[in-house]
């Protein structure tokens, strides 16, 4: 990494634009320096190595850049955060065009800053001689791996849940060295699976850019987002189907926890709890799920979408001249390929992070007994190379990291910036009718339309899908800054969702998506200003959430 860089939690960068748009769904805070030492170097080598097998990178581009502003992400302040100029010069080279590079990145960034790509910015060496010679490259590797990444990644899931199962309780039982043998048995299960994971995703990226052109020039538009969907067996619909059976008393908790325990709030941190450490999250979904009548089970939804984007995908067909229908049909048996797959890959790196993170509290038990750490959760404020090699001053580091983390969460980042970026003082939530930064009845939240469809429906302000005390009825609208997979099953329950970050192909738009409710994402600071109990209607194909009432100012209204 850079030279300057003063220490593993913090990058300089000087001239790239960078976003956090969808990095908030994985990361929504300061990440700990074990989980960054885990995915930044790794998830860096993934991308380049996916890129190289669609023939995007040559040779000489699989070597990790020197520079930060020619990598694909970074971490500035605790922040893991995306370079936006790396990807779009992926997305150009992918896409062959201008145009359809720039489409791409608002599919994946939203509003984040157009940028204008240099041939080879983003790269750290002078890449191929010419268009010719990359699209030859792309021709001669891109159908090898869209033949074998997903297939690939599909059993690599199912060797995961496996290894997984075997792991924990090899570490539950076992010794130190047998958390030491998981742990780095999951970094090798990680790595592996990530690379194939780019792969697809990038391969999903291209599908939506596609499916969303292609919806234009057939005069229907409104219908790309619709054609994303109703693909069977999308891991956050298993998810949800689990928790459906769980409160029917058709699945024990055992069982649960054995197919989705590695799901958890704040998954994609090492440092939080996974619900197989914490099953109570689960037990108080199973008790909401219990309350929704029996047309709401998931796979009457997953049916229904599916015959909805037969029919759309018909449509489609029928208003496509002929001539570009053989184009249109590989477009759509590259998207019914790879966007499942892009779910079971996040899954697959989450299933090898919570093997990783049992070994991590076991190995930290026996630290704490040798005096190399003071408390078992300091692990977590150590590098992986330094929890498989513990140096003399363990210690010392650790003290000092941790007075690192709570500095810089004393104060946010912007969504997106160019080189460095600004701190920002933390917003203030809106608490009561009287909050500066607090809407009224009548006023509008802006967003991103992501799933179509229009609900009113009662607020509720989510900041940790696990608390015990979260009131959530069926119908009501779920506000929250960010979401990942573990949210997944709440959107069952929620009419509509509200997200303040994201894009059209972040996680809360996929999952509000298959689960057919309104979704608006981009919501700047909606978790912010919105207040649980106001009135909201949510409209997901114009990109709004207005608030219709609000009992806190009725009753104020209403008063002596």
């Amino acid at each position: 990494m850079d030279p300057e860089a003063p220490n593993v939690l913090h990058n300089i960068s000087r001239r790239a634009h960078w976003s956090r748009a969808n990095e908030k769904g994985v990361f929504p805070g300061v990440a700990s320096p074990l989980n960054w030492s885990i995915w930044g170097e790794i998830g860096e080598r993934a991308v380049r190595r996916g890129a190289f097998d669609l023939g995007l990178l040559d040779a000489r581009e699989l070597a990790l850049p020197e520079s930060v502003d020619d990598w694909g992400w970074s971490i500035f302040y605790g922040r893991p955060s995306a370079n936006v100029d790396t990807w779009r010069v992926l997305y150009e080279r992918g896409l062959g065009g201008m145009g359809q590079g720039a489409a791409t990145q608002r599919q994946v960034f939203g509003d984040a800053p157009a940028v204008s790509v240099r041939a080879g910015a983003g790269s750290s060496a002078a890449g191929t001689d010419s268009a010719e010679a990359r699209q030859q490259a792309i021709a001669e590797r891109r159908p090898a791996a869209i033949a074998t990444s997903p297939a690939r990644l599909r059993a690599t899931r199912a060797e995961a849940i496996a290894w997984w199962r075997a792991a924990t309780r090899a570490v539950d039982e076992g010794s130190a060295e047998a958390a030491m043998r998981c742990f780095r048995e999951g970094l090798e299960l990680f790595e592996r699976a990530d690379c194939d994971h780019i792969v697809v995703s990038l391969l999903s990226t291209e599908a939506v850019t596609a499916l969303s052109t292609a919806a234009a020039a057939a005069g229907q538009p409104d219908a790309a987002n619709a054609l994303m969907i109703g693909y069977p067996g999308m891991e956050e619909f298993e998810t949800a189907v689990a928790v459906w059976d769980l409160s029917r008393g058709r699945l024990s908790l055992e069982a649960f926890l054995g197919e989705h325990g590695f799901h958890g709030a704040r998954e994609g941190e090492i440092a939080s709890r996974s619900w197989r450490e914490d099953p109570a999250p689960v037990r108080a979904l199973a008790a909401r799920y219990a309350k929704l009548p029996e047309a709401d089970d998931p796979r009457a939804r997953e049916s229904r979408a599916v015959r909805e984007r037969g029919r759309l995908e018909a449509a489609l067909r029928a208003a496509t001249p002929a001539s570009d229908r053989d184009a249109l049909d590989r477009v759509l048996s590259l998207a019914a390929t790879c966007l499942p797959m892009r779910e079971a890959g996040r899954a697959t790196l989450t299933i090898a992070l919570d093997g990783m993170r049992a070994a991590a509290r076991m190995l930290a038990r026996g630290f704490v007994r040798a005096g190399i750490l003071a408390g078992e959760d300091d692990v977590f404020l150590a590098t992986r190379s330094e929890l498989l090699d513990p140096p003399a001053d363990l210690r010392a580091r650790v003290e000092s990291r941790r007075a690192l983390v709570e500095t810089y969460e004393r104060f946010e980042l912007p969504e997106s910036w160019q080189g460095m970026p600004g701190k920002l003082e933390p917003a203030r939530r809106s608490e009561s009718p009287d909050s500066a930064n607090g809407v009224v009845v009548g006023d509008r939240i802006d967003g991103l339309g992501a799933s179509a469809g229009i609900h009113e429906g009662v607020a509720r302000v989510v900041l940790d899908p696990s608390d015990p005390a979260l009131e959530f009825e069926a119908g009501d609208v779920l506000v929250a800054p960010a979401t990942d997979p573990s949210w997944a099953p709440l959107f069952l329950v929620a009419g509509a969702v509200v997200i303040d970050t994201g894009s059209n192909i972040s996680h809360a738009a996929v999952v509000a998506r298959e689960m057919g409710i309104p979704a608006v994402v981009a919501a700047r600071e909606a978790s912010l200003r919105l207040r649980s109990g106001q009135r909201l209607r949510v409209d997901g194909k114009a990109g709004t959430v207005e608030v219709v009432a609000d009992p806190a100012t009725d009753a104020r209204a209403s008063g002596p």
